[in-house]
Order: C-alpha cells, then structure tokens, then sequence
C-alpha cells in the first residue's frame, strides 16, 4: 500500500449558506461560515473578521451602511474637493449623464478625482435599482457590487481615508502615485459605433469588429482602438471592469487593483500597496514588515520559523494546534516538527516505532504492508497471529476551524 508524507492539511472551503442576515448578538452573520462564526468583528488591520478570518466582503453587512453608520456616498463624498454644499453635489451627481466624459470631468474644481465621481453616481443608480427588487434578492445584489468593487477598484487604493498602514514618510509617495494615477491613467469606457468605411479589430481578442456594431473605446488609448462590450475586461484578471473605469498601462487596460499592483508590491495582510523601502516576500508574496505575522495568532514572524498553509504563515504552536494529526500508534501529535505518514483516514508519525508492525514490531517505512481496523501488519503471518486489539490511543484528526 502507498503512503502519504504529510505536514498539514487544507480544510474545504464550503459554500455559502443563506439565512438570517444577524446573528443572535446582533452582528452580520458569515455566509460562508455561517453559524460557527459568532458574527463579524473586524480585524484591526486586516480586511477579515476576527472570528473566523474571512474576508469583511464574506459577512452580510446591510447594504446601506458602514460599521460607524454612515452611508458609503457620504463617505466617499467626503474625499472629493467640492464647492457648495454636500446636497448640492449629490443633485448634481444624480443629474449627471455618466456616459459624458467632459461633463464627468467638470462635476467639481479641477482636484476631483474622476474614478471616485464614477463610483458615486453608480452606486446612486444601483441602490436605487438594489431598492426596487424583492427584500429576498436586495442583499444577495448589494453583496455582488460590494465584492466587484472590492475587487477591481478597492477604496485604500483611491484615496488616503482609507489607508491604515501609511507611515507620514509614505504619505508623499500615495500622493504621487494617485496624482500619476488620476493624470495619465484613469478613464472611463464609452460607447460608440464601429466606423463602416475600414475594417477595425478587438484591441482584446482581435476579432473583426462588425461595421456599425455596439463598441467601446478607451480614449487612452486613441478614439480608434476598440473593444467588444464583453472584451472590455482587466488584461490581468479577465473580468470585466466595473463601471467601465479602466487604467491605462503598457498600451493596455487594467482594473485599478492589477494596475496598482503592476508598479507596487501589495500586502498579502492589510491588502493596501506596500509604498515602504523595506517589505517581507515569502510564500511569492508581500508584507508590510509589521503585518508579517502569524495568521491566526498575530505574532510577529520576522527572524521566526513559520509553517504555510493556503499561503498564510503560521507560528510553529497555532499550525500544530490547528492542523496536526494525531498518531494512531502512540496517540500524540504529529507536529510541524515531525514527518508524518498518512494513508486514508490513518496517520503515524514517521518513526520505526509508531509505523511498525503490529505483530513483529518490525519496521514498515518504506515498505509494503497490510493495514487492518488502522493496524499494520508487515504481512498474512502477522495479521493472522495477532489479530487487532482494541487501542485506546486510537483518536480522531485534531482539527479546529
């Protein structure tokens, strides 16, 4: 029989179950975990619960407000430069046509930020449309755009509100990053028609695009590069670009995410970009030094052994708690430490002692045997002579989600 070298194991990840949108104590209930998640409790500086380590995304939070009550348009509104009062602005961005690029650019004085402008009036549209279907599907279509924009267009990346991990010597370099940003990158996707007098090619697939078809045009890019609707996608993700909100690069588009993340290392912790001269890459990731630390526990792992498991890094103690097995021979843990045998549901430390016959207590590492009730036997002999015996080490996997 074969066997398996294990150091630790991946638990499933399960779908989400839809129920009430609170717990019993009153917090937004995970959709993933469900009921073995207590309710989200924000991490301190991580984008997860502290509960259950799932994205904040994950949780059902109510769609028309934040953690301290305010509504995200409010909040994003405080970010843009303005003139004339916080009502007058919203009028103003109700009545935009979002499709018109200089009347976008001119909303505000000349320091706005276009692509938080786009995110405001589109997320007025959506509530409003999020309002008229049945209560039933209204959380369900506000998680969706809550994720997109998570996704593509995350806010710590838009303006310094957001950020929680920039140093004051880092604060110049966001604004230089944004400043390149919003000036020679950023723009919004039109719709247009396909000329009929020259034959024109999908900047993505390069498909002939059909005279007189539906088009959109990234002027970045030139007022002749067109795309098909459903090629006007993240050249790094391939998913479609929310709002149409695209970032120029290398004679091509990108969600703001991979935009940023094509000159900036990003924190695998925090998810913010990583501006410091100083960072942490282990596991083909980035850390801000600080936030390299144990996933479960927070202690800092810099200078310290650490284990990974789905790409986190965990302090030896949390992965042995966590994610050791127990041996079926001696009854105790198969730590980080110690190499360990597997086969189906058994586990064995990797040892002549515990992977052994259990007639002979001859040893069985590399070699073959016969397993019966979890017992090794190095052969027909054996398993004949000695029959199994009840083993009162004999346990479970030790696993703790």
């Amino acid at each position: 029989m074969a066997v398996n070298i294990h150091h630790g194991i991946s638990g499933d990840q399960k779908s989400p179950i839809l129920h009430s949108n609170l717990t019993d104590e009153g917090k937004p209930r995970c959709l993933k975990c469900d009921d073995k998640c207590p309710g989200l409790e924000q991490h301190y500086w991580r984008k997860v619960c502290r509960n259950c380590r799932c994205s904040v995304d994950d949780h059902a939070i109510q769609p028309t407000t934040e953690s301290n009550g305010r509504e995200p348009i409010n909040l994003l509104l405080d970010t843009i430069p303005r003139q004339g009062s916080q009502r007058d602005l919203l009028e103003r961005l109700e009545r935009l046509n979002v499709d018109d690029y200089d009347t976008l650019s001119h909303i505000t004085d000349p320091g706005h930020d276009i692509v938080l402008s786009r995110i405001i009036t589109e997320n007025m549209k959506s509530q409003k449309f999020i309002a008229m279907l049945p209560k039933d599907k209204q959380m369900f279509a506000a998680q969706l755009r809550r994720r997109q924009l998570q996704r593509q267009l995350p806010l710590h990346d838009l303006h310094q509100k957001f950020c929680a991990s920039l140093t004051e010597t880092e604060v110049h370099k966001f604004h230089k990053f944004v400043s390149k940003r919003k000036h020679k990158s950023a723009g919004i996707g039109r719709i247009g028609d396909v000329p009929k007098e020259s034959q024109y090619t999908c900047h993505r697939c390069s498909k002939v695009m059909e005279p007189r078809g539906i088009t959109v045009i990234a002027d970045r890019l030139g007022s002749s590069t067109y795309w098909h609707p459903g090629c006007f996608t993240c050249t790094t993700c391939k998913e479609l670009l929310v709002d149409m909100i695209y970032f120029y690069r290398n004679d091509d588009i990108y969600c703001e995410r991979h935009y940023a993340d094509s000159i900036y290392p990003r924190c695998a912790a925090c998810d913010e970009v990583i501006f410091a001269r100083e960072y942490t890459q282990a596991e083909k990731q980035a850390w801000h030094v600080q936030h390299f630390c144990c996933w479960f526990c927070d202690a800092p792992l810099a200078g310290q052994r650490y284990i990974a498991n789905n790409g986190n890094p965990y302090c030896v103690f949390c992965f042995d708690r966590l994610y050791s097995k127990i041996c079926h021979t001696c009854g105790k843990t198969i730590t980080a430490d110690s190499p360990g045998l597997s086969h189906g549901e058994f586990n064995w430390h990797a040892c002549p002692h515990c992977f052994s016959c259990n007639g002979c207590g001859k040893n069985l590492i590399n070699k073959q045997f016969l397993l019966k009730d979890g017992f090794l036997f190095c052969g027909q002999d054996c398993k004949q002579k000695n029959p199994p015996k009840h083993n009162n080490h004999v346990s479970t996997t030790h696993f703790h989600a």
